[in-house]
């Protein structure tokens, strides 16, 4: 409910990508009896008068919190686990009681800090625990990293193989089905501190892919590392290599 274009434009976009039934209301419409809860703007929430509304920012995090009020769940569950299937789009799933209570596709490794510490301030569980699948080579590492040095709760790193259906297999949602399935696996706790040590392989990789994105600019193996840690975007190494 609302009539600021650019958070129309986000809150729909977003209950699109979720495959979310909802309807679109200006302010001064009735608001059907078949509505469990609105989502609206921080500016517009003082205008509507109703049992169950949600206002943020935060979209991703509205879109949450109104599908928790949908399904009638609490915010707190005995167990609360985030799975994790690492790469370059790293699938991300949340279980609150062994149920899905979110899934998307993050667009790199470094917005698990955000996207976790967002799933648990609007979810809380008498125990958390981060599951990562054990592939993924640099981009494994650079989560675990991410998830050790930022958070207080036990990871497990999960045997990956078969999280992922063959019907699933070359489609966008492979990586978010894998993350699910590696939620619900246990796996082998993980005590040592993580480094990041980028395979030759895996810089040989970035330098093609740099090659690829620009069209004739191969980075060079320094920034390719730089890469691999997650200090730059590939986008950012090309441009430094082309004022080289």
């Amino acid at each position: 409910m609302t009539e600021i274009p650019r958070f129309y434009y986000e809150a729909v976009r977003e209950l699109k990508d979720r495959d979310v039934e909802f309807l679109t209301l200006a302010m001064d419409d009735e608001i059907p009896s078949i509505v469990g809860v609105v989502l609206t703007s921080e500016e517009e929430r003082e205008h509507i008068d109703f049992p169950e509304v949600v206002d943020t920012a935060d979209i991703k995090a509205a879109v949450d919190e109104c599908l928790r009020i949908e399904s009638g769940l609490g915010a707190g569950y005995e167990n609360l686990i985030l799975g994790i299937d690492p790469g370059l789009k790293p699938g991300f799933a949340v279980l609150g009681d062994g149920k899905v209570v979110h899934a998307e596709l993050l667009g790199s490794p470094e917005d698990i800090l955000e996207v976790s510490k967002r799933v648990l301030d609007t979810y809380s569980g008498k125990s958390v625990t981060f599951r990562v699948g054990r592939g993924g080579g640099v981009y494994k590492a650079r989560i675990l990293k991410i998830i050790q040095e930022n958070f207080d709760f036990p990871i497990e790193v999960v045997d990956e193989s078969k999280t992922t259906p063959l019907f699933a297999r070359g489609t966008a949602v492979k990586d978010v089905i894998a993350a699910v399935n590696i939620a619900l696996k246990q796996g082998r706790i993980l005590k040592e501190k993580v480094e990041i040590y980028p395979k030759e392989g895996e810089i040989k990789n970035l330098q093609k892919d740099s090659r690829i994105i620009s069209g004739n600019i191969t980075i060079n193996k320094k920034l390719a590392r730089r890469v691999a840690r997650g200090e730059l975007t590939i986008e950012e190494a090309i441009e430094i290599q082309r004022n080289k």
